[in-house]
């Protein structure tokens, strides 16, 4: 209470948890929910990037504390910019605008599972995140019968398997904790525009250029 701090165990939230952290009246802990998604009938995928980067800075500047980045609202006519794009540009979006030890990142997002694709979004600047997808599907497993436990067993389960994932990820680069990880971009990028480079995964090495924006765009459109 003293410091104005939340802590957590793990940077994997439960739903309770996310819902606690992300309705806290107190002004010092103030969240705001930034959609992912976009009508790519108005904007490309780069516009929207740099539109969204923009946003949470003044939001930030205004008093924002805790930044969630929400694809929920996916829609037949609407795209996500991929997580990993929100969170590295919105993370040094803020460096950049001197505001990043005033904001937390927290990725809400349909498109992460596994520890690998986690251990990216906390690489790359994501203080937490909340798999919704991911426990929705944990659900649905056990109201059809295809996973024998109660739901919140199940769901401890998964997050359990997270983290331990999580710990030998960051083992194998010598790092014990995900302070440390966090931010730290331990990451080399294989066949990324520069462009793509520059705006969403700054310093990241990226020896062998390939996709642009537009070929990340024509993918998120054949899955839509």
């Amino acid at each position: 209470e003293h410091a104005k701090r939340l802590e957590v165990r793990s940077p994997v939230l439960s739903r309770e948890k996310f819902i606690r952290i992300t309705t806290r009246t107190e002004p010092y802990l103030k969240a705001t929910t930034f959609d992912l998604c976009f009508d790519p009938s108005e904007r490309t995928l780069q516009q929207a990037i740099e539109r969204l980067a923009a946003h949470v800075v003044e939001a930030v500047q205004e008093g924002t504390v805790i930044v969630v980045l929400s694809d929920r609202t996916i829609a037949a006519n609407r795209l996500p910019i991929p997580a990993l794009f929100a969170v590295g540009a919105v993370h040094h979006a803020l460096i950049d605008a001197g505001l990043r030890c005033k904001a937390n990142i927290i990725a809400e997002t349909g498109t992460v599972r596994d520890p690998h694709q986690m251990a990216c979004l906390i690489g790359y600047g994501a203080t937490a995140v909340y798999p919704y997808l991911a426990y929705q599907t944990i659900v649905d497993l056990v109201q059809t019968g295809d996973v024998q436990l109660r739901v919140n067993e199940a769901l401890q389960h998964y997050r359990k398997g997270i983290n331990k994932g999580l710990m030998k990820v960051l083992s194998k680069m010598g790092i014990s904790t995900i302070a440390s990880y966090r931010g730290a971009q331990l990451f080399e990028g294989i066949g990324l525009h520069a462009d793509v480079v520059a705006l969403c995964l700054k310093g990241t090495v990226s020896r062998i250029s390939g996709a642009s924006f537009d070929d990340f765009e024509d993918d998120q459109k054949k899955l839509s």
